[in-house]
Order: C-alpha cells, then structure tokens, then sequence
C-alpha cells in the first residue's frame, strides 16, 4: 500500500472519528488493518457542593480553529509576562497579573507548536516545519528558518538555545539569536503514531524529551548528545493501534526525576542522573502527568484523575467522576488539582481525596491544551484561543 493511500486511510478515520459524537478521540499518524472504534458516553455531570470558588482573574482571545483541539499549544511564562498563541497564528504578550495587552503580532498561517523562547526572544513553529523568532519587545520578526518537518513542540527555556521538537522524532537545537542549526537528536520513529508531542523540560542544561517511540530521553544541551535513554513503554499487540506508546502528555520534574507517562504504557518516575526507572504504574495516558511536594497527578485514557507517592507511586486517590469527558492534563494550584473537560469546564479536585470540590466554565469550547500553573495562578486555554488566568479560593 502507497504512503498516500495510508495518509489517505488516516485522515478518513478522523473525519469519521471526529464526526461521531460522544466517542474517544484518538488522533493518529500512520496505517492500521483493524481499527474498532469504540463508543464512550461522557459521564453527566452532577450537582457539587463547592469548597472552593475557581476565580477568573482575566480572560484574553486569540483566534483559534475548533477542529485542532489536539495541537498541543501552551502558554509560556517569563519574567512578569505571558504569552501564548493559537492555531489561527497569533501572537500576544499580555501582563501577566492584569492581562493588560502588550502587543499582540500575527506570526504565521498554521501554528502548531508554541509559545517557547528566552526574555528577549518568542518561538513558535508551523505545520509546514517554519520556526519564526519574535522580539518580545516590539513584535518585530527576528529570523525564520525551516526545519524540514512539522514543528510539534518548542520547550520553554531561558537560555540561548531554541529546543524544537518535530514530528519525525527528533529534537533540533537552533541559535535564539541567528536561528542556525547547533545540532540534532534522533529516535527511530514507529509505524503509527499520536497527533502531538509533549514539551521537552530544559533542566540544569540537560533537555528531558518524551518521544514516539516510548522512550524518555536525557539530551546534552551544549552537544546534543544522549546521556541517558529510559524506556516507559514496550510495544505490544497484534495491530499497529495497539503498538502506540507515545509520550505525548506534559511532563514533571522536581530535583531527583522526570515523571512521565505514555500511551498504551505505564506512568514512571525516572533517575535524572542515570535514567533509572525508582517506579512504574499501569496508568496509560495521553495527557500527562503533574506535581507537588508530594504527589503526582495523572489524567488517564479513560478521564479517570490519579494521585500517586511520589516516592514508591503508591495510589492515594482516584477520581472516577468524570469518565469519558476528555480531560486535560491536571494542573496545581493552591489546594487543588485543577482539569479542564469537552465542554470548557474547569473542575477542581481535592489534594487529599480527589473529590470535586468546585466547578467554573470558561467557554463552550473543549479544554484540551496544555495549562500551566505558577505559584500564583493557573493559566488554561480552550481550544478555541481563549486564554484565562485562575486562582482558587477557599469558601469560608
């Protein structure tokens, strides 16, 4: 079979997929003979008593293309800013403690992995494999280069490196300041593969990257060489399909590990040093992981919330509430774990049993992009470009 009758195939399923309602949604890359798409009803939601009020500080709007809702698109915090893009191919700053507008650039057509870059620079990258440098002071474009391949994450890095992630498998290194090529890192990519990528961390100059193939990897910044390779997940089954153990959901670190989780796989804690593997859980996941002191909190492929020791990976809760509802990746904030639905719910689960103990709706529009969390708010996007930061607060 030609590689245009299998991209052919590929995007028929979508169509199919996406036109039924009420289903899983499982984008993917590749061919598969025996495909069973299985029916999962959302789970209604019901009353709560609320603990907690989730209060909207401010909310912002780029424009955004319903139909992506899995392009893995993500804020990106520096200094007393923020800034994000959307698929429809903006680019704006705003304050990050009043969303007052700084300026806003249109950038490209077909955005698909942002926003990354340093103080001085803002990275964002397209489907046709263009990595485009901003001035973070005037909007002005810097450089543009192509890389070859999708562009399906940028990490978000204070350095001088922009860290690409592409949908072949690879992680680029360019120059912030020139755009030129330092270096590349590559994994054998798998026949079929999942729609995105997560974003690779940049720690202590060591890049930590999920990739297609089931692996997390540990990349020398200055070189790009390969210090470590862990394996989270083992392909297995008779189809394609059932082989998919990609790490696409966000990944978490604190001063000892990489917390990560894959599809089709298992959720692991990882030695930062040697790539060591301290524990493992049959959790499959698509979204990913978050922490605190703690715990680690995992979204997974049913929509069920996990909270695990972060030191054996011993279960503590699991909220089993909202199955089926495609929920994003958790994020913390305060004493909460917070998630996002279909619906453009917001829903806040406790941090000592997970029960639901408060509910906000941004807008009508699915929550699937990547949030983020700082110690003074969360920031979550729909998938329609709008942008709102959160803080919850206790109900006396």
């Amino acid at each position: 079979m030609s590689n245009i009758t299998f991209i052919l195939r590929g995007v028929i399923l979508l169509i199919l997929i996406s036109s039924v309602s009420a289903c899983s949604y499982i984008p993917w890359f590749g061919d598969d003979e025996e495909v069973e798409i299985e029916l999962r009803e959302p789970l209604e939601l019901t009353e709560i008593v609320p603990q907690v009020r989730i209060q909207q500080n401010w909310q912002v709007s780029l424009s955004g293309d319903i139909e992506d809702t899995r392009i893995p698109l993500r804020p990106h915090v520096y200094a007393d800013k923020i800034a994000y893009t959307s698929t429809g191919g903006d680019v704006a700053v705003y304050d990050i403690a009043s969303g007052r507008s700084i300026y806003s650039s249109s950038a490209a057509e077909s955005v698909s992995a942002g926003v990354g870059g340093n103080e001085q620079i803002l990275i964002v990258g397209t489907l046709d494999g263009d990595v485009l440098a901003i001035n973070q002071s005037d909007a002005s474009q810097v450089w543009s280069v192509n890389i070859g391949s999708e562009i399906v994450a940028i990490a978000h890095t204070q350095g001088e490196k922009a860290i690409i992630r592409t949908n072949v498998n690879r992680i680029v290194a360019l120059s912030m300041v020139t755009g030129e090529k330092l270096w590349t890192a590559s994994q054998t990519s798998p026949v079929l593969t999942l729609r995105g990528a997560s974003v690779p961390l940049v720690k202590d100059g060591i890049i930590y990257a999920g990739m297609d193939n089931g692996k997390v990897i540990a990349v020398s910044s200055d070189s790009g060489n390969v210090i470590w390779e862990s394996r989270v997940s083992i392909p297995s089954g008779r189809s394609e399909l059932e082989r998919i153990v990609d790490i696409d959901g966000q990944l978490a670190a604190d001063s000892e590990h990489i917390y990560a989780a894959s599809y089709h796989g298992r959720v692991v804690a990882i030695s930062r040093i040697n790539g060591r593997i301290n524990w493992s859980r049959d959790i499959p996941s698509t979204v990913g992981v978050a922490v605190d002191d703690t715990l680690v909190y995992v979204t997974d492929r049913d929509d069920n919330v996990w909270a695990l020791e972060k030191d054996t990976g011993i279960s503590v809760w699991k909220q089993e509430d909202l199955l089926y509802r495609q929920l994003s990746a958790p994020v913390v904030q305060s004493n909460a774990v917070l998630v996002g639905d279909l619906e453009g719910y917001i829903h806040a689960l406790s941090k000592e049993d997970g029960s639901i103990i408060g509910r906000a709706n941004l807008s009508k529009e699915a929550i699937h992009t990547s949030s983020l969390s700082t110690s003074s708010a969360a920031y979550i996007m729909d998938a329609n470009g709008r942008l709102a930061s959160y803080t919850v607060v206790s109900i006396n």
